[in-house]
């Protein structure tokens, strides 16, 4: 039997990749989204079916997850078996420039989505964030049991507020299905591509610029290319249980100077330290318990995912200068230009 997934932000990064490999699956999906960022819609869709398996569908629904009339009504006419729930504002720039809308967004709205699965009796996958680990000095491997540190900014403010929601869901009603990612940052290419993700913004910088302007060179991520995490996704739904709520998933632990060589092992540039403070996150995460209980090895290496990705620069270099960069960055053009 094939599965049926809707998708808030469905024309996004992470959603994109996940409708792609559903449909060559032959599963069917949906697709919600407002197209904030002004996607390059028709360019996106052609992408994203582009092995799609004969016998699945695709749709999408242009909406909002603040308006709950027409999100109720789009997920009971699709009748899906999972709801990913990836629409909110997803940059802790962008998350930054407009508190107001970030809480309407990420916790007003988020909760208004979660009500109705819940009410629906529909399966949920929500992404966190591995960002909620903040800055830690001593640099040992975060495990989902450790406590968080208050959080510095409003993405990761609001993405913990919507954790301690989902707790209190979960203790009211334990029958409400939902599984709880916290995701390293993710890189690699999809077809609504974002540049300003650590590992594909270095890799641009790299290409565009020669050099790369890297602070806080000790500072550690973790990341993980958007294909494994998608593949994490679907040995979820192939198991359809799992023992905890929230889980870490991610590939490999990397200083933001081990990131910024291992570009220069693929593209020829230069690497120069910047003294100003930048992001203040330094982590790395411990992600055995998904591992384990799912069986799950991330696949790709950075140095492949930096390969695809700058293929995909390459390829269209020229357009993404002509326009501005429209529909690749989730933060404003003058915050992007300061970082590049």
């Amino acid at each position: 039997m094939k599965n049926k997934f809707f998708i808030t932000g469905g024309l996004g990064y992470i959603g994109t990749v996940f409708a792609r490999e559903a449909l060559k699956r032959g599963c069917d999906v949906a697709l919600y989204d407002s197209l904030i960022y002004e996607q390059n819609y028709n360019q996106i869709i052609k992408e994203v079916e582009l092995e799609r398996e004969e016998g699945s569908s695709l749709q999408t629904i242009i909406g909002d997850t603040r308006n709950t009339d027409l999100l109720e009504k789009s997920i009971k006419a699709f009748k899906p078996d999972y709801i990913l729930h990836m629409g909110e504002l997803s940059s802790v720039y962008a998350c930054n420039h407009n508190p107001r809308y970030t809480e309407d967004i990420n916790y007003n709205a988020s909760r208004g989505v979660l009500v109705i699965c819940e009410k629906l009796g529909i399966p949920v996958i929500y992404n966190s964030s591995s960002s909620l680990y903040g800055n830690q000095k001593d640099l040992k491997l975060m495990t989902e049991k450790d406590s968080l540190p208050e959080p510095t900014d409003n993405y990761c403010k609001y993405k913990l507020k919507m954790e301690e929601y989902i707790k209190e869901r979960i203790a009211a009603n334990p029958g409400f299905k939902i599984i709880v990612f916290r995701p390293a940052t993710v890189c690699g290419p999809a077809p609504r591509m974002r540049l300003e993700l650590l590992p594909n913004h270095f890799t641009y910088c790299a290409i565009a610029k020669g050099v790369l302007r890297i602070s806080e060179l000790n500072a550690y991520r973790a990341a993980i290319d958007i294909r494994d995490l998608v593949n994490g996704y679907f040995k979820v739904i192939e198991k359809n249980s799992w023992k905890q709520l929230l889980y870490n998933i991610g590939s490999y632990n990397l200083s933001k100077m081990q990131f910024g060589t291992g570009i220069q092992d693929v593209i020829s540039c230069k690497i120069a330290p910047m003294h100003d403070i930048g992001d203040l996150r330094n982590l790395q995460i411990d992600c055995s318990a998904f591992n384990a209980e799912f069986d799950f090895k991330p696949s790709l290496s950075y140095k492949e995912s930096i390969n695809d990705v700058a293929e995909w620069i390459n390829k269209n270099l020229l357009e993404i200068e002509k326009t501005n960069y429209a529909g690749l960055i989730n933060m404003s053009l003058d915050s992007w230009l300061k970082i590049i």
